[in-house]
């Protein structure tokens, strides 16, 4: 019994040694999975604090990089800001116009329509007569005159600074295409009267400069020129898909230019008195900006002074043609009009003054002559739908050219328009008819200076007693003489329009044209010599040139000579062209036999 019993207390020893030891066992397995997991665990957590640490080290190298380049975006291109905040004022003034758009058609139909002639007052152009050459609506008056207010009244004062480098002063053309050719040759001869003023070349498209792109990158910067793209400058966004014509280069180019002082000259325009001396006269510095005159007399409507709030004293007489009359001392109303007087309406207080204006050149302060530029541009943009024929009546010379002016009398910022007459250069064909080729436009220097001479000091001379009818007669002769075409006043400019200086139209003009010896059948400007102003050690000079033999010679020295590349001519065959412009050059050359 005993021994049984002994027995089973051994199995259960055995049993519980047993399980003991499986106790034990799986007791160290769980400390060593234990032990092994804290390793892990410490591990992972060493690996994660590293990685954190890491990953937050170059989270502070990033945003220490991007804290770097925000600093140097605000510091590092001061013009690449300035671009940021002219797109942005450009897309403000963009803003305001289309707000106030011209383009009224589809609501009124035709804004204003010119009479036929057989209605048209004969006589001076009084506010009757230039009111019998057009009809608009007192309803269409009254809505642009609303939004020709609102326009006025939003436009800044001034251009931002940030549109253009306060200071400098510089001479803009319009390129692109044929007008780049053209430009080329003015440069050219902007250069030879010795100014070293930058130019600047506006490129209306961005396809303009790709065409063009060597001209853009490699003639213009020898010539210290460049070009400037319209879009990039003015920003895509102000110009939200519109397209631009023609007829509004010139006062995009006036808005957009990084120069203060600007000349803009036509592409076609050859300047030939160096510049620099009126951007350092007194009568720049007065008046801030200058114009030119066209052949004819201004034929503003009437109703464009009620459009524009300009008031014009029907009762007062202020000027004799394009000259100022002066009241007497002796004669409070000497310039008094009455009902029964037959004034020319420009020639009264308020209104623009004749002559119309020639705008192949145009010098101008951006500084003190924002506004004018603003507002001639808004003219310009809607200028075929309405203000074109406002200012012209249907006479010639359509356009752009009387916007610049209008505009600064809107804005009451002064100009001083040259009084001398155009020259107009030209040949006598076989027929013995007279056929013009440019407008010459005299020195405005020599002209003010005239005018301040023969009409003011006049006046002052007198006493102030001279009367008006006596004013009007010492006005009239001196139009006739003093500053007329043929006066003895220096050329500034020759504006080469019709045609212009261009190989390619030249041998496609049969009436010009000479097929068979491969020239020009005429001297198309008959030999005209002028006296150039250049500018030499610092010191004046002129030089006696033979103008049409001198663009001949830049011609075949660029064609010819260096063989220059431009657009214009891709499709023409330069053999036959360096034949044309070879034989051309030799017969103009001097001791040549010519038959003009």
């Amino acid at each position: 019994m005993r021994s049984k019993i002994l027995q089973k207390l051994s199995r259960h020893r055995i049993k519980v040694l047993v399980l003991l030891f499986v106790t034990g066992f799986l007791f160290y397995s769980l400390l060593e999975s234990l032990r092994n997991y804290d390793w892990i665990a410490n591990e992972e957590e060493s690996f994660s604090l590293a990685s954190s640490k890491q990953s937050l080290n170059e989270q502070q190298q990033s945003q220490m990089k991007t804290d770097s380049e925000i600093k140097n975006d605000k510091e590092q291109d001061p013009a690449q800001s300035s671009l940021s905040n002219a797109h942005k004022f450009w897309k403000r003034i963009f803003t305001i116009f289309d707000e106030n758009r011209m383009n009224l058609k589809d609501r009124f139909g035709a804004l204003i329509e010119v009479t036929d002639k057989s209605k048209h007052l004969d006589g001076p152009k009084t506010k009757e007569a230039l009111l019998s050459r057009a009809t608009m609506s007192d309803e269409v008056v009254s809505e642009l005159k609303r939004r020709h207010e609102l326009v006025v009244s939003q436009l800044p004062t001034h251009i931002a600074e940030a549109t253009y480098n306060k200071g400098t002063t510089g001479v803009v053309f319009i390129g692109g295409a044929k007008f780049s050719w053209l430009t080329y040759l003015a440069i050219l001869a902007l250069r030879e009267t010795g100014t070293k003023l930058p130019v600047e070349v506006i490129m209306p498209k961005k396809s303009d400069y790709t065409k063009e792109q060597d001209f853009c990158d490699n003639l213009l910067p020898e010539l210290g020129a460049r070009c400037v793209i319209v879009p990039d400058t003015i920003g895509e966004s102000a110009l939200n898909g519109r397209s631009l014509f023609a007829y509004q280069f010139k006062s995009i180019a006036l808005a957009i230019s990084s120069f203060q002082h600007i000349l803009l000259l036509d592409s076609d325009n050859i300047i030939v008195s160096n510049p620099d001396l009126v951007f350092d006269s007194p009568l720049y510095k007065k008046y801030g900006m200058i114009t030119w005159p066209d052949y004819w007399k201004r034929t503003i409507y009437p109703k464009y002074y009620d459009i524009a709030g300009i008031h014009v004293n029907e009762r007062k007489r202020a000027r004799y043609d394009r000259f100022p009359l002066f009241e007497p001392v002796n004669s409070k109303t000497g310039l008094n009009v009455g009902p029964e007087d037959a004034v020319p309406y420009h020639d009264l207080e308020g209104a623009v003054p004749d002559l119309s204006t020639e705008s192949g050149q145009l010098i101008i302060n951006k500084a003190t002559h924002g506004k004018t530029i603003l507002l001639s541009l808004y003219y310009n943009i809607y200028g075929p739908d309405v203000f074109y024929k406002l200012f012209s009546l249907g006479e010639q010379g359509e356009g752009d050219k009387d916007t610049f002016v209008t505009a600064a009398i809107v804005c009451n910022e002064p100009h001083y328009s040259v009084k001398s007459f155009i020259l107009s250069p030209g040949y006598f064909d076989n027929n013995n008819k007279f056929n013009g080729v440019a407008m010459a436009q005299k020195n405005p220097l020599s002209d003010y200076n005239l005018f301040n001479e023969l009409v003011v000091n006049s006046f002052t001379k007198s006493g102030k007693t001279m009367s008006v009818p006596d004013q009007i007669n010492h006005l009239d002769a001196l139009t006739k003489k003093e500053f007329d075409s043929y006066n003895k006043m220096p050329i500034f400019a020759i504006h080469c329009n019709h045609p212009k200086i261009d190989p390619v139209l030249y041998m496609q003009r049969g009436d010009i044209y000479d097929s068979k010896e491969k020239r020009l059948r005429y001297r198309l400007y008959n030999g005209m010599k002028y006296d150039k102003t250049v500018l030499s050690s610092s010191k004046e000079k002129t030089i006696e040139t033979d103008f049409e033999y001198e663009q001949w010679l830049h011609i075949q020295n660029a064609l010819c000579v260096r063989k220059l590349k431009f657009e214009h001519f891709k499709d023409l065959d330069a053999d036959d062209l360096c034949e044309f412009v070879n034989n051309q050059v030799k017969w103009l050359s001097p001791g040549q036999q010519v038959n003009s």
